[in-house]
């Protein structure tokens, strides 16, 4: 009986740990995507903070995502600036690959977009370059 007691024990901290090791892999980045998502915007800027070493080697929708919730946290915290660039690199992916977004995201972006006086028309490159005339 005491046996029986010890291994319960023992595959319930084995549970424990798995749990918390599984839970340490996340990464900067859905870390940060979480945090967003819970309107803890300081602490998702510090996590994409952390992460950003990793954005070179980001697939191309990696890096689109990365951008949107990294512009969109410092537009929650009132650095417009900042958020700016971080969401020209989302917007430039939604005019060249509009499928990369769900719905819920280009509608993020483009609300995001027209609040830091951008039209939603607009191209991450200029009005000339997303009706297809030549820039000058």
């Amino acid at each position: 009986m005491a046996d029986s007691a010890v291994m319960c024990w023992m595959r319930l901290l084995g549970l424990c740990l798995a749990c918390a090791a599984l839970s340490g892999c996340r990464t900067g980045r859905e870390l940060g995507r979480a945090y967003y998502q819970g309107a803890r915007y300081p602490d998702a800027l510090a996590e994409f903070s952390r992460a950003e070493a990793d954005y070179p080697e980001l697939s191309q929708e990696e890096r689109a995502h990365y951008a949107l919730y990294r512009g969109l946290s410092y537009l929650a915290v009132g650095d417009a600036t900042r958020a700016d660039g971080w969401l020209s690199i989302a917007k430039r992916e939604l005019d060249t690959h509009p499928e990369t977004f769900n719905a819920e995201e280009r509608g993020r972006l483009l609300a995001a977009w027209q609040s830091m006086g951008r039209m939603p028309g607009v191209g991450a490159y200029g009005q000339a370059w997303f009706a297809g005339a030549p820039s000058e």
